[in-house]
């Protein structure tokens, strides 16, 4: 009987370490950080993370974070009606006018950034996902400042780091 038992308390023991070590922690979230382009003293964009509810497969209640990029006013960002938000690798794209599948949009809607998602059993994965196609070791977006009825082109340097989803300003500047 001693013998049993010990087999199912290591059998529990070695399930419940595999378990852990699968997944993670709920994860930490970073602050908001305020990014201003153009250098005139005031915020253009900010990253921020809020915790919206997803509803998965047979009513599954699924939970999770989401980074934004997000403009103040009339700001916008460059997008790519064929690709994710993180598209950008070459800054000669950003113009004023630009031709399909590129397009200006007013991000008074956030654009994501990165995410995290609990599986339907309510457990964390141990890496965020990056809101983009392709993998790199930091990612740009193109930025379009509006202020009154004149603008300025620019861009943001982003790295993202999938461990702990922190989200680092790398490089900004205007065109």
């Amino acid at each position: 009987m001693k013998v049993y038992l010990i087999a199912i308390i290591n059998i529990l023991l070695f399930a419940g370490c595999t378990k852990s070590d699968s997944f993670g922690e709920r994860p930490l979230i970073q602050d908001p950080i305020e990014i201003d382009i153009d250098n005139d003293g005031t915020a253009d964009f900010k990253t921020e993370f809020v915790q919206p509810y997803f509803s998965g497969p047979d009513e599954v209640r699924l939970t999770g974070f989401v980074g934004n990029f997000v403009g103040y006013g009339q700001n916008q960002i460059l997008q790519n009606e064929e690709e994710n938000y993180l598209f950008l690798r070459d800054l000669e794209k950003i113009e004023e006018s630009v031709v399909e599948p590129l397009f200006w949009t007013n991000i008074s809607s956030p654009v994501r950034i990165i995410s995290i998602t609990t599986n339907s059993e309510g457990e964390w994965p141990t890496e965020w996902d990056i809101n983009s196609d392709t993998e790199h070791s930091s990612y740009f977006l193109g930025l379009k400042i509006i202020v009154d009825n004149d603008f300025q082109l620019g861009w943001v340097e982003i790295e993202i780091n999938t461990d702990n989803g922190l989200v680092s300003i790398v490089d900004k500047g205007i065109l």
